[in-house]
């Protein structure tokens, strides 16, 4: 079963009834992107597992000249994204490949590269019964470091990385970074409560080494409102203020 939401603005994004949708990290990655590059935005850039291309279609909201490529490597989430691209009317703005990222060779660089990779090794915990969340979370179609290396073989010698991870793993992504000649320029540490650990960290990475730049995001307040912060993030992204 499929069912049709709203994203930016006006977007529509098919997901899964029961599979993995697109989440808050979509929208952060999404978020850093967007205010990582909004003095100079990119005329075109990359997008790895794009699944239902969430990600790729807010960017693709906040800057209407900006147009791009991804790459999926499952079927399903493939064809939704192809769905979701049709609908909203941006199929001559962006194109979906069906592969595997760890193949991908693009005669192109791109000035902006982002990507959700999924967050654990099979080790890490149980997979899903559900094959969509499964893949989703486990590195079963590649780790952190296949998507530093496919994004370091695209990325032009001024351009940025952006991705995401949980920031309990935050030094497989420093390694990560390292071993492709790349370095982490800032870092955002999500915060889902005030008073709770941070959750995820989203990154700004390029092959320029900069001052290092760490913040943090939170979610809610103590009493369990949103953040100003949080509702600034979402209304950059099309996104309605939570309450």
């Amino acid at each position: 079963m499929t069912r049709c939401d709203t994203l930016s603005g006006d977007f529509k994004i098919f997901q899964p009834e029961n599979g993995q949708r697109y989440s808050t990290d979509d929208l952060l990655t999404a978020w850093l992107a967007i205010k990582t590059v909004s003095e100079n935005p990119p005329a075109r850039f990359l997008d790895l597992g794009s699944g239902l291309a969430s990600v790729p279609m807010i960017v693709l909201w906040k800057f209407p000249n900006l147009s791009g490529i991804g790459i999926e490597i499952r079927p399903n989430r493939y064809e939704l994204a192809e769905k979701s691209l049709e609908i909203n009317g941006l199929t001559k703005r962006f194109s979906i490949l069906h592969g595997d990222l760890r193949e991908l060779d693009l005669d192109e660089n791109f000035d902006l590269v982002t990507s959700t990779p999924p967050y654990y090794q099979s080790s890490e915990g149980p997979l899903s019964g559900n094959d969509d969340k499964a893949a989703a979370r486990f590195e079963l179609n590649g780790n952190i470091d296949d998507y530093f290396k496919t994004a370091a073989k695209h990325l032009s010698q001024n351009g940025v990385f952006i991705t995401v991870y949980p920031y309990t793993y935050n030094k497989r992504v420093y390694d990560a970074a390292k071993n492709c000649g790349m370095f982490i320029n800032s870092r955002v540490d999500f915060i889902p409560k005030a008073g709770k650990p941070a959750l995820i960290s989203i990154f700004s990475a390029s092959f320029s080494e900069k001052e290092h730049v760490a913040e943090t995001l939170t979610m809610r307040d103590e009493a369990g409102n949103h953040t100003a912060e949080y509702n600034d993030a979402r209304i950059l992204c099309g996104f309605k203020e939570k309450k």
